[in-house]
């Protein structure tokens, strides 16, 4: 095994050999989809949009690669996927399109040079990240790089962590601007010096996701060494108070927002003192300077796990002359992106990645450039790019030709980039091609010389893997209802910053469909670039200015046309066919419930809006039928279903009646009447919207009724059997609203068979089941289809 950045945990070593005989059992079948899936997420191995396609996620503590493991991982995309590396913003490395069969040959492959995937996955430490420059930078107090990798080693050593109650995300920052996004991690460390002496702030509870937050100070400074303390503290906390039965609130964020930040601090610290008190053996070694000397055998920190000192060398000697940043030398590095370090004469070369996207046989062949000009050592970003370090100057027209060889792209400086996660290209999660968008917009945008100095991120849905809500312009996919058809659509954020004690989330401004984005962006850069003012910054342009233009913007651009006007808006971008919600999941179901759900009642809000109030009660009596497992599609069904369901029983006031039957006189030509209940109407969508928020995980309300009233029918779909429900040629999120309805009229302990069909049925009703808590006993193939047997346990 040839060197990494850290020590492979015997217990990681252990768990990928054991993998090998987990994908055997699924393969023979002795294992169920739902069960394998428990296994293989925390070993970093994600189920992709095409079926039986999956893909690897290698963790990269801080970002540092070498060259003979990226060599490695570009050997393993080119035989067993699709032949491309992917760059996170977390800073890891990715596989796409690998069969299930494959990834014990890959896990061992990589762990022949140092590398596993372990925790790129499920409720586990997830990769710990640093600045983009840590090491290099001329603003840093000091080099945060190796404190990342040691606590990495300290973190994925103990078992415990690969079993929390969600992800727990850690960053270290070598200044207050935050490069590294310690002010929306789990656990931040920003680095400080007192007295001499090296160490750090800490602020935990912070997050992105739909719900995202600001972390919240717990420590002014701590010397260096205690940072494995302060970090078994907080993951102590997390664990012990986390919701592990709502997966939905279940980040520590979740834990800060319950309590508040004064009882979480003192949470944390009877945490601190019960890890002090614990016998609990914590590395008390000093970390010291790194350097790598290019050969693969030498590691090139020696973890203070360990306990091993490493050499003294001169690659990273603090105190070096500093390169005041404010303008390139007169040398070949002008115009050509190199960014000048700390360490004088020396040089970052930024390679830019589109998407984060690069071949497997120009890795290879950059892993080459790495060894003959970088010194062995590579790194990612959170922008999704490469980085090679200390190049001196003598050395750069060299390496601009060799890295022209391989793609002219990778020399390439653009004015405009767009970071995007993978979206719904490959992500189970993603609503919109995210990728597709930041395509065009590069592509719309590349001419014009903007003022901003940061990406434009975006997510393909709320999640937050782009980054959106701290970015100075972020958006994020959703979809919208228009006339009956759903549209791409997509939130855009404005006003997000990061700084230590100073960070912002961004504020939605607006909300336009997706192919309208280019040009509202267009726009707004143009007049951008004339309102900056002298020695404003990009931030203060957005706060001051930029937010409110946006708003602007975005009144104009919301408009979605109909589909006879422009059908293009209701494909997503490199769609031909039109856009649909179809593929969210696994273990999403309910989710995908919700996004019906938010689509209606916000098409109803916006019919209010424009007084088109036979719409907003259509929308509004639609909104809650999916969780009936119902989808009729003419109005007077909707209507039907909407008084059998929620009127009669008492969820909806009986005033609804008279709503209804405004809405079919409106149709038969009245037009006054709907038009006088008017307050009503609003009225009956607030009440719709509120039940839907109410909404637990087994779909029921957490509301009391309006009136009594009749019990509901619930779903007579069930071919005659309380135990069995055949559930073939039903499509998700329809078939667990069904099942789910079932399972509700048996009794706790009672077990439950549902036919499903293969593909996402069969992977996504038994997921869904297994996060709410019930008791998937066996999911069996019978024939074309599959049987799913399931305890009630709530």
């Amino acid at each position: 095994m040839t060197g990494g950045t850290y020590r492979i945990p015997e217990s990681v070593i252990e768990d990928t050999k054991a993998f090998r005989f987990e994908v055997e059992k699924r393969l023979r079948g002795d294992t169920s989809p739902v069960a394998f899936r428990a296994i293989r997420v925390p070993m970093g191995i994600y189920e992709q949009r095409e079926n039986d396609t999956f893909m690897v996620r290698v963790r990269g503590a801080a970002g540092v690669f070498l060259s003979h493991q990226i060599k490695r991982i570009a050997e393993l995309a080119e035989k067993f996927g699709n032949g491309i590396v992917h760059v996170t913003t977390r800073q890891d490395l990715q596989i796409h399109r690998v069969l299930i069969s494959d990834t014990p040959a890959i896990l061992d492959s990589l762990l022949e040079v140092g590398l596993s995937p372990r925790g790129g996955g499920g409720n586990t430490v997830r990769n710990v990240s640093a600045c983009r420059l840590a090491g290099v930078c001329v603003d840093e107090v000091f080099d945060v790089t190796p404190y990342a990798i040691a606590l990495t080693e300290y973190l994925t050593t103990d078992r415990a962590n690969f079993n929390l109650p969600r992800k727990f995300k850690a960053a270290f920052s070598g200044c207050g601007k935050d490069c590294a996004l310690c002010s929306v991690a789990d656990l931040g460390f920003f680095a400080h010096e007192r007295d001499g002496i090296k160490g750090f702030s800490v602020y935990a509870g912070g997050g992105m996701g739909a719900h995202s937050a600001l972390s919240v100070l717990i420590e002014e400074f701590i010397p260096a060494e205690s940072i494995f303390m302060v970090a078994e503290a907080v993951k102590q906390l997390f664990d012990k108070y986390g919701d592990r039965s709502n997966r939905h609130k279940a980040r520590l964020r979740y834990v800060l927002e319950r309590v508040g930040a004064d009882e979480f601090r003192r949470l944390y610290r009877e945490e601190l003192e019960a890890a002090k008190v614990s016998g609990k053996g914590f590395p008390e070694t000093t970390i010291r300077l790194w350097s790598w000397g290019g050969d693969s055998e030498i590691r090139p920190w020696d973890s203070v796990v360990s306990g091993h000192p490493c050499p003294d060398t001169n690659a990273a000697i603090e105190g070096v002359l500093d390169i005041s940043g404010k303008g390139f030398p007169e040398t070949t590095a002008r115009g050509k992106n190199a960014i000048p370090q700390k360490q004088a004469g020396l040089f970052t070369i930024p390679i830019p990645l589109q998407f984060g996207d690069i071949e497997s046989a120009k890795l290879s062949a950059l892993a080459e450039i790495v060894d003959r000009f970088a010194g062995g050592e590579i790194r990612t970003t959170q922008d999704q790019d490469l980085q090679l370090r200390n190049i001196p100057e003598s050395s750069l027209d060299d390496l601009y030709n060799a890295l022209r060889e391989i793609d002219e792209a990778l020399v390439s400086a653009q004015s405009i980039r767009a970071v995007a996660c993978a979206g719904a290209s490959t992500c189970k999660l993603g609503l919109c091609l995210s990728r597709g968008l930041a395509g065009a917009l590069e592509s719309e945008l590349r001419d014009i010389d903007s003022p901003l100095d940061a990406p434009i991120r975006i997510s393909g849905c709320p999640n937050s893997c782009g980054q959106h809500p701290v970015a100075p312009i972020g958006l994020y996919g959703t979809a919208k209802r228009v006339n009956g058809k759903i549209m791409p659509f997509y939130t855009v954020v404005a006003g997000g910053r990061l700084a230590e004690g100073e960070a912002k989330l961004a504020e939605l401004v607006a909300r336009v469909p997706a192919k309208a984005v280019p040009s509202m962006l267009k726009e707004f850069l143009l007049a951008a670039r004339d309102e900056l003012r002298q020695n404003e910054t990009p931030d203060d342009l957005i706060e001051r200015w930029g937010a409110d233009y946006l708003r602007k913007l975005g009144e104009k651009y919301e408009k979605a046309p109909s589909y006879d006007e422009a059908p293009e808006f209701y494909r997503d971008f490199g769609k031909d066919e039109d856009f649909s919600l179809a593929g969210v999941g696994p273990g999403e179901c309910g989710a995908g419930v919700m996004d019906v759900i938010a689509l209606d009642i916000d098409a109803a809000k916006r019919a209010l809006g424009s007084n088109d109030l036979y719409e907003a009660v259509v929308s509004a009596a639609r909104a809650l039928l999916v969780t009936r497992g119902l989808e009729p599609k003419k109005d007077r069904e909707v209507f039907a279903a909407f008084t059998e369901h929620f009127i009669d029983p008492g969820w909806i006031s009986h005033e609804a009646h008279w709503i209804l039957n405004a809405a079919v006189d409106f149709k038969l030509g009245d037009l006054d009447t709907l038009q006088s209940l008017r307050g009503q109407i609003h009225a009956l969508v607030e009440r719709v919207e509120l039940l839907s928020q109410s909404l637990d995980s087994n779909l029921n309300f957490r509301v009391e009724k309006i009136e009594n009233g009749a019990d509901e029918t619930g779903n007579s779909d069930n071919n005659g059997s309380v135990n069995e429900l055949d559930l073939r040629g039903v499509a998700c999120p329809m078939n667990f609203v069904r099942a789910k309805l079932q399972l509700e009229q048996i009794e706790t302990g009672e077990i439950l068979d549902i036919l499903l069909d293969d593909g996402e049925p069969v992977r996504n009703v038994p997921a869904s089941f297994a996060e709410q808590g019930e008791e998937v006993l066996s999911v069996k193939s019978e024939s074309k289809h599959f049987r799913v047997r399931i305890r009630k346990t709530s």
